[in-house]
């Protein structure tokens, strides 16, 4: 699993690729939370390339969504794959995590 990131004006674009799953869920993980330290006013997760979401993963995106709330961050996820969008989807994780298919849907 490889994470990029980079600011957009003053959000915060987090792309991780390949899987999510319990061996590289902690890496994510660490590396979100050292991101989400910086305080920016929106982050985005662009999951278009992650191709497996397991438990271990969607447990890495509520520990991001519960930071960004306490810290005042707007948190949103996009550009999910389809299997990707099952498992958040069926999970109930759209319930509290905003989703959206574009980044331009995300951003607005």
């Amino acid at each position: 699993m490889e994470v990029t990131s980079f600011l957009e004006e003053k959000t915060l674009i987090v792309v991780p690729s390949g899987k999510l799953d319990t061996f590289n869920a902690p890496k994510f993980g660490a590396e979100l939370a050292k991101l989400l330290e910086e305080r920016p006013e929106s982050c985005l997760l662009d999951l278009s390339e992650v191709t497996f979401l397991s438990s271990s993963g969607l447990q890495v995106l509520l520990a991001g969504a519960k930071t960004s709330k306490k810290e005042g961050i707007e948190y949103r996820v996009f550009g999910m794959q389809e299997m990707v969008n099952d498992v958040f989807f069926l999970s109930g994780f759209n319930n509290f995590i905003e989703s959206f298919g574009t980044k331009q849907e995300a951003l607005a």
